[in-house]
């Protein structure tokens, strides 16, 4: 199911952003000046958004879609 297979995708982006701002963290912890924006959490505020969406258009399948 195509609703499924994008909510699928979305998850694992949100998941290797997460681990990519754990990176950037960790990177940034020893230094003595902090960023104070990054790539990262700019696109994980775009991942969010995105997922809602894609969450939304998966409430919306029921068990008949699925054999169909």
């Amino acid at each position: 199911m195509k609703k499924l297979e994008s909510l699928e995708q979305e998850l694992k982006a949100m998941l290797n952003n997460i681990d990519r701002i754990k990176d950037f963290k960790k990177e940034y912890e020893a230094m003595k000046w902090q960023p104070c924006q990054s790539n990262e959490v700019g696109e994980l505020k775009h991942r969010i958004v995105v997922l809602k969406q894609t969450l939304t258009r998966a409430s919306k399948i029921n068990t008949n879609q699925l054999f169909e």
